[in-house]
């Protein structure tokens, strides 16, 4: 849950007990948190193993690797939602760098690394079809490097609050002189498997965001793809 104060509260956005938070066109908005039914899936046992090996990573640290991660705070800094700057802890920053590194496929490090270059990301063009099962992404990336390919359920362009729907569906690699990435029918499956068949007539927000060698998350870029039900 993220709250920015003033002389009352004056901005919002995640989840707070049973509620979620969110600001679409028409303002903001408060709704009541709906539950899954089925909480232990793949993707959330995925998640939790990733988080598992990391906490145990951090025990497992030494005195002068810990203080690697202390003093790295102020390398790292990002901005939330509302552009304040924040800093996140030596564990907490040890915890989200080495999770993105995994999630494309790199392995944990003890010590912290140097800020590294984001690739670039910036998707220009989404399709999707159902034959060839397909789902083709065009933009501008870095040839040969790894992407973590997102996208939300089925919904219709009017909807502006998509933001807490976005979920990573797998990775693609930049080829064609990285002009796009994901163009196969690996990411379409892992997409019906997580948010079932794409709707007729409606569309997904589908998008990338890249990830530096240091671990550090590059913005999201998303792309509006309708679907016809060809």
């Amino acid at each position: 849950m993220l709250i920015k104060w003033g002389s009352i509260v004056v901005n919002g956005s995640g989840k707070l007990g049973g509620h979620v938070f969110s600001k679409g066109a028409g303002g903001s908005s408060l709704h009541t948190l709906g539950r899954a039914k089925n909480p232990q899936t793949k993707y959330q046992m995925s998640i939790r193993s990733r988080f598992t090996s990391l906490s145990q990573g951090w025990r497992s640290l030494t005195r002068i690797e810990r203080e690697t991660w202390y003093s790295a705070e102020s390398e790292f800094s990002r901005n939330n939602r509302f552009g304040d700057v924040i800093l996140l802890s030596g564990k907490n920053l040890y915890n989200s760098l080495n999770y993105q590194r995994l999630v494309i496929g790199l392995g944990i490090l003890n010590s912290a690394p140097l800020p590294s270059r984001i690739p670039k990301c910036v998707v220009k063009y989404v399709n999707f079809l159902m034959l060839p099962r397909t789902l083709f992404i065009q933009g501008e990336f870095d040839d040969g490097e790894t992407y973590v390919i997102v996208a939300t359920p089925s919904m219709s362009r009017g909807v502006r609050s998509y933001f807490d729907e976005v979920r990573i569906i797998g990775t693609g690699i930049a080829i064609g002189g990285g002009s796009q990435i994901g163009l196969n029918s690996t990411n379409w499956t892992k997409y019906e498997a997580r948010f079932g068949p794409v709707q007729r007539d409606t569309g997904i927000y589908v998008g990338a965001y890249a990830v530096s060698e240091s671990g550090q998350k590059g913005t999201e870029s998303l792309f509006f793809a309708r679907f016809n039900g060809q």
